[in-house]
């Protein structure tokens, strides 16, 4: 019996550091055609305007491969990531749907545009105790006329 409960002890912190990620981190990556890029810095900015709805309480969140430059604008970021640096870009709505896709690679840029209700894309918001937005985007296998592209990236991130 204490075996048993030892060993679940042991499981269950293990799979709380699987999850665990430093704030303005993000840990996971974007599949593009079958090259990974891992997904390491995470930023965020509130009040953004959603195309579809016309409101501006979307959540911009940006993760990339290094750090951005001081004084990067994120509002403006979907069309300027700087040179040499990969990601993405992320909008989420008030109600945790994902509203907005941008993917930044070695080839060029996908814009997904702005959509609701899209299936392929998922948000999945986890509690922490700082105010900070933290939580998980992935998505299904996307096809696209030039590429095919998934993600799975948890990230803590305090929105501006």
């Amino acid at each position: 019996m204490r075996r048993a409960i030892v060993t679940l002890l042991a499981i269950s912190l293990v799979s709380g550091v699987a999850y665990a990620v430093d704030p303005g981190r993000a840990q996971g990556a974007v599949v593009i055609d079958g090259n990974r890029i891992d997904l390491n810095y995470a930023y965020a900015v509130g009040n953004q305007k959603n195309e579809v709805t016309n409101r501006r309480d979307d959540t911009r969140v940006v993760v990339t491969d290094k750090p951005l430059p001081d004084g990067t604008k994120l509002e403006d970021i979907d069309y300027s990531f700087p040179d040499g640096t990969f990601g993405m870009v992320v909008c989420i709505t008030h109600d945790d749907k994902v509203s907005h896709i941008v993917v930044q690679h070695a080839k060029g840029m996908y814009d997904g545009g702005y959509f609701d209700g899209e299936p392929s894309y998922s948000f999945k918001r986890q509690k922490n105790d700082r105010g900070a937005m933290t939580g998980n985007v992935s998505s299904r296998k996307v096809k696209t006329n030039t590429m095919t592209f998934s993600f799975d990236v948890d990230f803590d991130v305090a929105a501006k």
